[in-house]
C-alpha cells in the first residue's frame, strides 16, 4: 500500500507540475493561491501550529485578526513557492534572474576570492528554493543541502527542478563529507538553517527557547569560510527581493565552541529581524519551539 501511495503521490506531483508549466505566470500564481487556501482550510493541525507559533511570537504586536490573516498567507506562500519550483524548467535561467532583485552578491564574490568557499545560510522564507538558485544565476557554483524525501521519485523530481536553474545538491545523509568537499573546491554551499534541531544550541528566538543546529557554523569554522545570511522576500508572483545580512566570519577566538555558538546566534538574530518585518513569508507551520513547548508542559526535554 505504501508503494502504491508513493506512486499516486508522484503522479500527482508530476501532473501538477506539468499543469503549472502550461499556465501563464499570473494564472499559475492564482492557481497556487487557491491551492494554498484549500490546504489552509483542510489541514487543521498545521494551521493550528502556525497560529500558536505566531501568537506566542508576535501576539503583543499583532491583533488576532492580523495573525489569522498572516497564517492564511503563510499557506499561500508555501503553495506559491511549490508551484514556482515546478515551473523552473519552463522559466529558464534568463527569466528567473530577471525576477529577482536585491544586493549582497558581493559577499559571495569576496568570500570566493579568499579561495575557501562560503556557506550561504537562509530560512524557509519567501521562495527559498529560488533564492538558492539565485547564487547560480549570478554566476557562482552552489550545492544546496537537501533532505531526502520518503518518496524516492518525488525526491528526484524536486532535484531535477532545482538543477534546471543551475544548482547542484548535497543530500543530508552525506552532509559532512559533501559540504567540506564543496568548500575545499571553493564552491558555495546553501543551507536553510531555521528548523528545530534535536541536538544543538539552546537560544532565544522570538522570546522563547529554541534549539538551533550548530552544524552550519561548525562547518564554517572548520573550513575557515564565512556564513553569509540571506533571506529573499516575495513581492508578487514575478518579483522577489534578496535581503543580505552582514557576513559572519569565524572569530578565531581560540574557543571553537564559543565561536560556533556566537555565529549561530548571529544568524538567528538576522532571521528574527527580517521575519518580524514580513511574518507571513516564514514557514510558521513547523514546530520550531519544541524545547519551549516541553518546558511549558512541565515535561523533560533533552537537546
Amino acid at each position: 500500500m505504501a508503494k502504491l501511495g508513493h506512486e499516486i503521490e508522484y503522479l500527482l506531483a508530476r501532473g501538477g507540475g506539468a499543469l503549472a508549466r502550461r499556465l501563464s505566470p499570473a494564472s499559475a500564481d492564482r492557481f497556487a493561491v487557491g491551492l494554498g487556501d484549500t490546504v489552509h482550510a483542510l489541514w487543521k493541525k498545521r494551521r493550528d501550529i502556525a497560529y500558536e507559533n505566531l501568537t506566542k511570537a508576535l501576539g503583543k504586536e499583532l491583533s488576532d485578526a492580523l495573525i489569522r490573516a498572516a497564517v492564511k498567507r503563510v499557506f499561500e506562500n508555501m503553495a506559491r513557492s511549490l508551484v514556482e519550483v515546478s515551473r523552473f524548467p519552463a522559466v529558464g535561467r534568463e527569466r528567473a534572474r530577471a525576477m529577482i532583485e536585491g544586493n549582497g552578491i558581493e559577499h559571495v564574490e569576496e568570500a570566493r576570492r579568499r579561495g575557501k568557499g562560503c556557506i550561504v545560510i537562509t530560512a524557509h522564507f519567501g521562495n527559498w528554493e529560488l533564492f538558492g538558485n539565485w547564487i547560480s544565476l549570478m554566476g557562482h557554483p552552489i550545492d544546496l543541502l537537501v533532505g531526502v524525501q520518503h518518496n524516492e521519485k518525488v525526491h528526484h523530481l524536486l532535484n531535477g527542478y532545482r538543477r534546471s536553474l543551475g544548482a547542484e545538491t548535497i543530500e543530508a545523509t552525506v552532509a559532512a563529507r559533501g559540504i567540506l568537499r564543496s568548500l575545499k573546491q571553493n564552491r558555495v554551499v546553501g543551507i536553510a538553517g531555521d528548523q528545530h534541531s534535536h541536538t544543538g544550541l539552546a537560544l532565544e528566538f522570538f522570546g522563547r527557547t529554541a534549539i538551533a543546529a550548530r552544524g552550519p557554523a561548525l562547518f564554517a569554522v572548520k573550513a575557515d569560510a564565512p556564513l553569509l545570511p540571506y533571506l529573499m522576500r516575495r513581492e508578487r508572483y514575478d518579483r522577489h527581493v534578496v535581503m543580505a545580512g552582514e557576513p559572519i566570519y569565524p572569530p578565531h577566538s581560540g574557543d571553537v565552541d564559543r565561536d560556533v555558538d556566537d555565529m549561530t546566534i548571529a544568524v538567528h538574530r538576522f532571521y528574527e529581524k527580517i521575519i518580524r518585518q514580513y511574518p507571513d513569508q516564514w514557514m510558521w507551520t513547523h514546530r520550531r519551539w519544541k524545547a519551549a513547548e516541553a518546558r511549558e508542559k512541565g515535561s523533560n526535554f533533552s537537546t
